[in-house]
């Protein structure tokens, strides 16, 4: 389902908390996964792999709230990382991912 998107090991995609259209690599839209590594550990796995699979780091903020941001050719990623909800479930991750416009509308003069 995910395509080009490679997940930490034991995630858990929250099916009730996530919105996916389309399937394959063409898939955009909005994944709440549950993992059980920490925090520091997801964010590691997100910079190392991501790129293999294809993808741009285009900025990383580390905080409460990390968010790293990575784009492809076809696609941006915003991937937000915050402490898990549960014992066992160290880090709770929100994926969202859109097509990015290659043709956009001309502006109009004002």
């Amino acid at each position: 389902m995910l395509g080009d998107l490679p997940l930490p090991k034991e995630a858990r995609i929250s099916n009730e908390n996530s919105l996916v259209l389309g399937e394959g690599e063409s898939w955009v839209g909005r994944l709440e996964i549950h993992a059980t590594t920490s925090t520091s550990d997801t964010i590691a796995f997100f910079i190392d792999q991501y790129p293999q699979a294809g993808w741009t780091l285009l900025s990383a903020s580390k905080s409460k709230n990390s968010i790293l941001v990575f784009t492809n050719a076809k696609k941006s990623a915003t991937v937000e990382i915050t402490d898990g909800p549960a014992l066992g479930l160290a880090s709770k991750i929100i994926i969202t991912v859109s097509p990015i416009n290659i043709n956009p509308a001309p502006q109009k003069k004002k």
